[in-house]
């Protein structure tokens, strides 16, 4: 018999868990793990721990369009419903955390009066899974009110990606076919509303997905995505195909929704899959359609069943009869290639405490990782990482300036009275200390190494530009600035390859903010706490 090694995991987890307890189908086996990480420094301190554990990892938002295998779960489901905050950046942009509930959002806009996201209503399900299926309903779709996406991706970067590389027509985006994490969304709403009207619209939603008895039992909303070249809905071809009210063991078709299948009496992945394998074979033999599965399914399952409902899978390479779908992760996963200069973060300051309008929009920060570890370590005073700051044309984050008669590039002790980015760089050993970096638009910079929280190391005591100048140089073009440190500076605080990273601002006025973004917390804003750093790895 072989017995699992007890783990313990870097963030909140439970063991042994029912997943029928926390899927809408109330269908699924037991996870090992079901963890639960609260901020993106957590789920990639979880993706580090995994990479060295190599345990299958699967993602599940609010459980709304997933059917889980009935077999064990051998790895970890990492949920994010720990990560539910949403506050607006400006007057019409909302930052929602992916674990935010779809129906919590267009209340939001209720209250603000702001229009287009009234289909949200009641719609199941948290807005990462919404943007990572490019969900729709009502005439109204995810793609159209998207600004950006913050992904991480299983070797840690946390990145900012555009609606035009996510989305990719009627419910697919690229995210459907990667390994990266939906931590983050920021929706626009440039549109008022009278408040009746947002009413109005989301009470006739409710009302129409009460008429069509979508919550009558356990199920996951429509079983098969639409086919537009068909010229009528999957539901209207499954009534005409006669399946209202057929059963499998205790699956059933909705007897008014010919393209939901309930979990009607019991029901395991099986029955649901068996009766959606019927209902796909008829649409394609007797009516000439195919259809594609819209419920997302994972586990371990008969690969004949998954190839007959037209699901890819991965031979189990234990049982060639079984097959792996629907997993972030996989131990047999190839690894990806790394392609530089490689982005370690990249995205918007937002507000230290998450509050609305805290902190003021449009400041984007990047980190790249210029050359591969063996290459730096070949030429250890090369430019190695480069950090940049970006601006849009209306940000007042940079507004107060350090005094003119400097000139550009000056090293400048003080500098935090003014409008300035900040990094933090430290050794994930506390003990090592942390470097910190902070420069204006202008190049006006200062640079600090601490042996602990604010305590200046020994010979940096007193601020000054020459134990630096060897090791960093400033970089500035259109709309950006910044600096690239060589591998030699950063070396001492990297361990088993591993940086802690955090990106700050302050515009001089008590305005402070964060990428990436923390906890909230009622005491004053402090960016010197290494325990809330992100820990990537280089490679």
């Amino acid at each position: 018999m072989n017995v699992m090694p007890e783990f313990s995991l870097p963030c909140l987890f439970e063991s042994q868990v029912s997943l029928a307890t926390r899927a809408y189908y109330q269908i699924g086996g037991t996870a090992r793990f079901l963890a639960h990480p609260a901020t993106p420094a957590e789920l990639a301190d979880l993706l580090l721990w995994n990479n060295d554990h190599r345990l299958p990892l699967a993602l599940m938002g609010k459980g709304s369009n997933i059917l889980f295998s009935d077999t064990e779960f051998p790895g970890i489901v990492i949920s994010l419903d720990r990560m539910q905050r949403m506050f607006w950046l400006s007057t019409d942009e909302l930052f929602c955390e992916a674990g935010a509930d779809n129906t919590l959002i267009a209340e939001e806009l209720l209250n603000c009066g702001r229009g287009d996201g009234e289909w949200l209503f009641r719609l199941p399900g948290q807005i990462g899974s919404t943007v990572r299926m490019n969900a729709r309903c009502f005439g109204g779709e995810i793609s159209n009110i998207t600004a950006g996406i913050l992904t991480v991706s299983i070797s840690g970067e946390l990145r900012w990606q555009t609606p035009d590389e996510v989305f990719q027509g009627y419910k697919h985006t690229s995210l459907m076919d990667n390994h990266e994490i939906v931590v983050a969304v920021v929706l626009r709403f440039p549109q008022t509303r009278p408040l009746q009207d947002i009413k109005h619209l989301m009470q006739g939603y409710e009302e129409e997905r009460t008429k069509k008895h979508h919550f009558d039992f356990p199920s996951c909303g429509s079983t098969f995505k639409n086919n537009y070249t068909a010229g009528r809905s999957s539901g209207s071809i499954f009534e005409e195909l006669g399946f209202k009210g057929k059963h499998e063991g205790g699956a059933m078709v909705s007897e008014h929704h010919a393209n939901f299948i309930y979990n009607r009496d019991g029901a395991t992945a099986n029955d649901v899959l068996r009766l959606a394998a019927k209902m796909r074979t008829a649409a394609i033999e007797q009516a000439g359609i195919q259809l594609d599965l819209e419920v997302q399914c994972i586990g371990l399952f008969d690969h004949e069943l998954l190839a007959s409902c037209g699901i890819s899978y991965t031979r189990d390479p234990h049982n060639p009869s079984k097959g792996w779908t629907g997993l972030l992760w996989h131990p047999t996963d190839d690894p990806d290639t790394p392609l530089f200069p490689r982005i370690l973060l990249h995205g918007p300051l937002v507000g230290y405490n998450g509050l609305d309008r805290e902190f003021p929009s449009g400041a984007f920060i990047k980190v790249e990782q210029l050359l591969h570890l063996k290459d730096a370590i070949a030429n250890p005073e090369s430019p190695f990482l480069r950090w940049t700051t970006t601006q849009s044309n209306n940000s007042t984050l940079f507004s107060i300036k350090s005094p003119s008669a400097l000139p550009a590039g000056t090293f400048i002790d003080g500098l935090w009275q003014y409008g300035v980015s900040e990094l933090f760089i430290a050794h994930n050993e506390s003990c090592s200390g942390y470097l910190e970096f902070e420069i204006t638009p202008e190049g006006n910079w200062v640079a600090l190494r601490f042996d602990g929280p604010r305590t200046r190391a020994n010979g940096y005591e007193v601020l000054s530009a020459e134990p630096w100048k060897k090791d960093l140089r400033m970089v500035h073009g259109e709309g950006y600035f910044g600096m690239e440190f060589s591998y030699k500076l950063l070396q001492p605080f990297m361990h088993n390859e591993i940086l802690e990273l955090q990106c700050c601002a302050s515009s001089g006025r008590g305005e402070y903010g964060l990428f990436p973004w923390w906890e909230p917390s009622s005491a004053p804003a402090d960016f010197h706490q290494p325990a809330h750093f992100y820990h990537i790895r280089l490679l």
